[in-house]
């Protein structure tokens, strides 16, 4: 497989370097040089900036810090406040719906939320400065929870108007002074939100302006930077970029040549080189895809020619020397497993040393200390690079320049069925990338090995289905034409003398070749020559007549429209014969039957056994139409004295 393989390595060496390096002053300096004034003057705008940036960003999160917790407080106040109403509303539901469930339900459900959110009113109240609204709002919940223990009290006793007026007058009221409190808490909230905004917006433009001014000051120094910089680096980074994109265009034999003395000259150089490094794998890659090509189609070629045979014997000698011409090897050799799965039994191989193996039913063990066992017990292929090397080997010395091997299992519909050796005289021939190409032949001829077999097989199978029907239309038919009474016909011209035995000759030549065939007799001696024209008719390969045509003109050609003609005839009439002879039949049977079941219901009929015998023999007597019948009911050696006693007598008639 591998004759001649080219085998490049790529990379970069200290001397190959060396080698390419052209001699450049040391100035690479130069671009940092140009780059030192403008990076210094940028970082110390950036410093600047960064201490002012840095002081007005700490102003805007404290602005925003604060007026975030001011919305917080409002939004918990206004929460607190709707947690009030929901607290009422549940008691106003409690009382009309008269369920102290709900005291522990929704009521207990708006306290605890009341709670949370007091509680952290509490914890924020000091940090905004509202501890004198929350010390008022703390006091008027207290006595709003108060009020609804009461409520909750009296519904548990069920004492609804006693803890309606509760509601009325503690609840409600108490409920409207919290409300109140928070409305009040909610409008110095907003009032803060409005300064803390303002306070925000204030930082904010002052940010702003920082910002212009850094802005100004950074578009000056990288002006000046372009001025300074750019013009002596467009001219070379432009011709880098040309020659970069005529490169990467596919133009591999393109070399730069920039003279900046700097590193945009370095940086053209190792462009150079790595289009040279390019340029050798690509070529290796073709070199290796083209071979890998050739490999599939190979494969291809052989999957072809293995899969137009169905003989088995034939298709695996076959596909041993297609394998072993087309991929160039020492030996190729085909084992399928016997039906225990045991053995790998040698089926096919090439050259001498395969036909005398074979001779000698040459097999190896399933799993056994051989490459053909291990890949078969496994179903894995398996390579040896050097065979005097290898652990699982079988030293065969017939094939005494073998040096390397690879074993491939032959799978098919997921179960492997034997395996292929392929054999050089290299050693190293194989390597991994070749088990692709050769698994995939011998996966082609593991099922083109299957199908053979099961054609094999199914065409076993429908010859003896076509010997048993045709046995069965042969004892149909040999039973069928005794009960026709003409088997024969012949029609002719008004005057016309009939045939006789004038076509019998014809018949016979036209059975035993079995298809329709013309026939010249020239007469002799006075006696007039005809032309006949004979076609077997046959049924599924039985023949069961003959279709002839007779003319006394002995020059008559037949042509090979007539003879077409009279074969449809005859295939159409064998059809029709069939159809009727199983229309009798089923008319026969159904007679039988009716015959039977009258015989039956008559014999069901009868009350007594002599009334039961005597209607039995008479109706069977006279169904088959004889001149006697009898019947008998005795056991042993009285049945075959009365036997003998009714033949004498003779005197039961019907």
């Amino acid at each position: 497989m591998k004759n001649g393989k080219v085998v490049k390595e790529i990379g970069f060496t200290a001397e190959a370097q060396e080698r390419d390096r052209r001699s450049r002053p040391s100035t690479k300096w130069r671009i940092a040089h140009k780059l030192t004034l403008a990076s210094v003057l940028m970082i110390l705008l950036t410093l600047v900036a960064g201490g002012v940036g840095l002081w007005q960003v700490f102003a805007i999160g404290q602005a925003i810090g604060d007026a975030r917790e001011k919305e917080q407080q409002l939004a918990w106040s206004l929460e607190m406040l709707a947690g009030g109403h929901r607290l009422v509303a549940a008691l106003d539901r409690m009382l009309l719906t008269q369920d102290p469930l709900l005291a522990s339900t929704e009521v207990a459900t708006s306290l605890g939320t009341l709670k949370a959110y007091m509680g952290i009113l509490q914890e924020s109240g000091g940090e905004v400065g509202a501890l004198g609204f929350l010390e008022e709002i703390q006091v008027a919940y207290g006595e709003l929870r108060q009020a609804v223990s009461e409520v909750d009290v009296l519904a548990r006793q069920e004492l609804w108007t006693e803890a309606g007026v509760a509601l009325a007058q503690k609840v409600r009221p108490a409920n409207r002074h919290m409300g109140l409190l928070l409305r009040r808490l909610v409008q110095q909230a907003d009032r803060d939100v409005e300064a803390a905004a303002a306070s925000t917006q204030v930082v904010v433009r002052e940010a702003a302006l920082l910002l212009a001014v850094l802005v100004v000051l950074t578009t000056a120094v990288a002006l000046g930077w372009r001025q300074f910089v750019f013009r002596g680096l467009s001219l070379s980074i432009s011709e880098l970029r040309q020659g970069v994109a005529r490169i990467s265009s596919g133009d591999l034999e393109y070399k730069l040549d920039v003279r900046t003395g700097d590193e945009v000259e370095e940086l053209g150089d190792e462009f150079n080189k790595m289009a040279e490094d390019l340029a050798g794998l690509i070529g290796s890659l073709e070199q290796r895809v083209a071979a890998r090509t050739r490999g599939l189609q190979m494969a291809a070629e052989v999957a072809r020619a293995t899969t137009s045979v169905l003989v088995p014997n034939e298709l695996l000698g076959q596909t041993v020397d297609l394998v072993r011409e087309r991929f160039n090897l020492y030996y190729v050799g085909l084992f399928l497993l016997d039906e225990e799965r045991r053995f790998a039994m040698l089926r096919a191989g090439t050259g001498e040393a395969g036909q005398s193996m074979m001779e000698q039913g040459h097999r190896l063990e399933v799993g056994g200390e051989s490459m053909i066992g291990w890949c078969t017990a496994r179903g894995e292929a398996r390579i040896a690079l050097d065979i005097g090397e290898e652990v699982i080997h079988f030293d065969n010395p017939l094939l005494p320049e073998t040096r390397s091997e690879m074993a491939l299992p032959l799978r098919s519909r997921e179960r492997v069925i034997g395996a292929m050796t392929v054999q050089s005289v290299e050693e190293a021939a194989f390597d991994e990338a070749d088990i692709a190409v050769m698994q995939t032949v011998a996966d082609q001829v593991a099922v083109a090995i299957d199908n053979a077999r099961l054609f094999a097989e199914t065409q076993a199978a429908l010859e003896e289905v076509e010997v048993a029907h045709r046995r069965y239309l042969r004892e149909a038919w040999t039973g069928y034409l005794p009960t026709v009474r003409e088997t024969s016909y012949e029609t002719g011209h008004p005057g016309a003398a009939p045939l006789g035995d004038t076509m019998l000759s014809g018949i016979r030549q036209a059975v035993e070749r079995q298809s329709a065939m013309a026939l010249t007799v020239n007469g002799d001696e006075g006696e007039m020559g005809y032309s006949t024209l004979v076609a077997p008719i046959a049924l599924r390969g039985e023949i069961i007549g003959v279709l002839g045509i007779y003319d006394d003109d002995e020059a008559r050609q037949w042509t090979d429209d007539e003879i077409a003609i009279i074969e449809a005839v005859a295939e159409r009439l064998a059809l029709a014969a069939e159809n009727l002879r199983l229309l009798d039949e089923t008319q026969r049977r159904a007679t039988r039957e009716r015959l039977v079941s009258q015989i039956t219901a008559r014999v069901r009929a009868s009350m007594d056994v002599d009334t039961i015998l005597q209607t039995a023999v008479r109706e069977l007597g006279r169904a088959l139409g004889t001149d006697r019948a009898f019947v008998q009911l005795s056991t042993g050696a009285q049945a075959q004295s009365a036997t003998t006693a009714a033949e004498q007598s003779g005197n039961e008639r019907q």
